[in-house]
């Protein structure tokens, strides 16, 4: 069965919420940090060469040819910020969009002030449909609903190592989610292993992951989907 509860953020989460709603969501005041800041690569070259060719040439001529070295290779390194800004540009909007979409989430996540804590005891085995970005997860959530996961295996999702290693087909679920962003912030499996029917079946194609999401609803990661697991099962088995 499943439960849902509304638990306090944890303080490590709250803290990295309010690290990143404090994020500067100004496009050009982004841009000239991450370019005077050296952040990338070429940009950082330029600045580290230009305090060591002054050092080698004050060493070797003095303090005024180190001079004459040093503003022209100040030129430069306004000449290059401004070609790698000039070209590096469609990156830095796509990177400060992401940061600007994080910001609104971390701040309607704090306002909300609460996560979600939910449990589920998995009566009967999860069955799991990997695919070329993850693996979708069906489990019976009791009265004829099933709980659905989408589980990324980008790195980030901390279901993915457990699915790999086999820990995911436990008795036992607990996660916590944010309630706006719905990001999985912790999911540990626990409990007796529960017997599996061979390996996992693979859509491999994008034919079958369309007509799958359809059949189900096309439902987001966590979604309850109000029909019966083993029809859900059937469903998606005769697709793939």
């Amino acid at each position: 069965m499943l439960s849902t509860a509304r638990v306090s953020i944890p303080v490590p989460v709250a803290a990295r919420l309010k690290t990143t709603a404090a994020f500067n969501d100004n496009v050009n005041d982004y841009a000239r940090e991450d370019l005077i800041g050296f952040r990338r690569p070429i940009a950082a070259a330029f600045a580290l060469i230009a305090p060591v060719a002054v050092a080698f040439v004050y060493q070797g001529a003095g303090l005024v040819p180190a001079l004459q070295v040093g503003l022209i290779i100040t030129l430069i390194v306004g000449v290059g910020v401004y070609l790698v800004g000039k070209q590096e540009w469609p990156n830095i909007v796509a990177e400060f969009q992401s940061h600007a979409t994080a910001k609104k989430k971390a701040v309607a996540d704090l306002r909300c002030g609460f996560g979600e804590s939910s449990f589920l005891s998995n009566g009967r085995a999860p069955r799991f449909f990997e695919h070329e970005h993850g693996v979708l997860v069906l489990a019976d959530a009791g009265d004829l609903k099933t709980l659905f996961f989408d589980v990324a295996n980008d790195g980030e999702d901390p279901r993915w190592a457990l699915y790999e290693n086999g820990e995911m087909n436990r008795r036992v679920w607990r996660w916590l989610r944010l309630p706006v962003s719905r990001e999985l912030v912790k999911f540990s499996a626990e409990g007796s292993k529960l017997n599996q029917r061979g390996a996992a079946p693979r859509i491999s194609s994008i034919d079958a992951w369309e007509a799958v999401n359809v059949a189900l609803g096309e439902p987001l990661d966590g979604a309850v989907i109000h029909r019966n697991f083993d029809e859900l099962v059937e469903t998606v088995e005769r697709l793939v």
